[in-house]
């Protein structure tokens, strides 16, 4: 394929629209759906499961701030290069050294690594379209990443019969998956190298007054304060839905391979209305609309009946909750000078870590001491007040702007 073809911004937006579905095919679709399961053939607990679950999270703490000051000065192209690397680095470690430390280790980088990509993503995509087709673009990358998310779990549940069919529950079988998920994430390098790198030219802030200024970081970090909230709903949940559908009904991993990719389509579909709703509602009042029937969707899970209902349920409630992200990146970046991108971003990613770590680490306690419906039933009041504080953040959102300039 070439720029003749294509040209650069085309071949550019195609680049990164086929990176995201690689990297969710391996990352998100065949390895997350094992990863649970791979532990405990190893024999370990839910509560340190959970534990291991937290550690991404732990990382992306600490290293949110600094990625992004990095980022400024290198690129957020150059950045997302590095991060593809080193996250399939983490996802072949633990197969290799199986002990407890080194699972900790890998899940650590995981979330550096993983953190870090996510921090540049939505800076590089800003870069990508013009302001116009910002909203269908992340739309758009949301459908078909996780659609491709979908298709990894359907395949992930699978491998590990295909392996070996007379034990497909084996360390063996899900080391083999692993690695293979790993070798899938490797592929996204491919497309992700149509991206010319002047596309995103670095941010240069000589002095950089702003990422200095405690009255920047204090106003960025209000602006994220509902990523704080949808961190928590969801590190009590999505790396527990294996398991969820698992003890729950007893299902095999084909099985809970196949719902769970029935979840992931949900999150890839209801996200293509985000411009119908954009354009009627605005960002924020769509936010706190889905995050309403979303709501509604956890606390129906929280007392599922039948499989069907629980499949339903889950499905609405993830569904709606994913719009979250492709509607509230440009709301708070189109908010602000593009020079505060990197370092909004990474706020964003701070608060999100806090919210999952903290949630993910009590998530195995919670299991043991009240069950999976009250920890729905938690997660359904927290998905509502996410959307609230939305609303009251961004009901103005001139004023925003207005502010960010002021702080300058």
């Amino acid at each position: 394929m070439h720029n003749g073809l294509l040209g650069r911004e085309q071949r550019g937006t195609l680049g990164f629209l086929l990176y995201g579905a690689i990297y969710h095919i391996g990352l998100f679709g065949i390895a997350d759906v094992i990863l649970n399961f791979y532990f405990v053939s190893l024999g370990y607990d839910a509560l340190t499961i959970s534990l291991l679950q937290s550690l991404p999270r732990v990382a992306g703490f600490i290293t949110s701030v600094p990625v992004s000051l990095i980022a400024n000065r290198i690129g957020s192209r150059r950045m997302i290069a590095l991060s593809n690397y080193g996250v399939v680095f983490a996802m072949i470690l633990p197969v290799f050294v199986p002990l407890l430390s080194v699972l900790a280790l890998s899940r650590f980088l995981n979330g550096f690594f993983y953190g870090a990509q996510q921090i540049t993503s939505a800076p590089l995509m800003m870069t990508l379209v013009d302001k116009d087709s910002r909203t269908r673009f992340f739309a758009l990358n949301n459908v078909i990443s996780l659609t491709a998310a979908a298709a990894g779990n359907f395949i992930g549940g699978r491998i590990p019969a295909l392996i070996d069919p007379t034990n497909p529950q084996s360390t063996a079988a899900y080391s083999a998956t692993l690695l293979i998920a790993a070798f899938v994430t490797l592929l996204c390098v491919i497309p992700f190298g149509w991206i010319h790198a002047d596309a995103a030219p670095p941010v240069r802030v000589p002095t950089a007054p702003r990422t200095s200024d405690h009255r920047m970081w204090g106003f960025l970090t209000f602006l994220a304060l509902p990523m704080l909230l949808f961190g928590f709903t969801g590190g009590l949940t999505f790396p527990f839905y294996n398991l969820f559908f698992r003890t729950q009904f007893r299902l095999p991993d084909d099985m809970v391979g196949t719902i769970i990719s029935i979840g992931w389509l949900g999150m890839a579909v209801i996200p293509l209305l985000n411009p119908l709703w954009d354009r009627y509602f605005g960002r924020a009042r769509s936010l706190a609309i889905t995050m309403t029937i979303a709501a509604f969707g956890f606390l129906a899970l929280s007392f599922a009946p039948t499989l069907a209902f629980a499949v339903f349920a889950f499905t609405i409630g993830i569904s709606f909750r994913n719009v979250m992200q492709p509607l509230y990146q440009p709301l708070v970046l189109d908010s602000l000078p593009r020079e505060l991108h990197n370092n909004a971003s990474a706020m964003s990613m701070v608060l999100w870590n806090i919210g999952w770590f903290t949630a993910t680490a009590l998530s195995g306690s919670l299991q043991m001491a009240v069950g999976y419906s009250a920890i729905m039933q938690i997660v359904s009041a927290g998905v509502l007040l996410t959307g609230l504080i939305v609303l009251v953040i961004f009901r103005k959102p001139r004023a925003i702007s207005t502010a960010a300039v002021a702080l300058d």
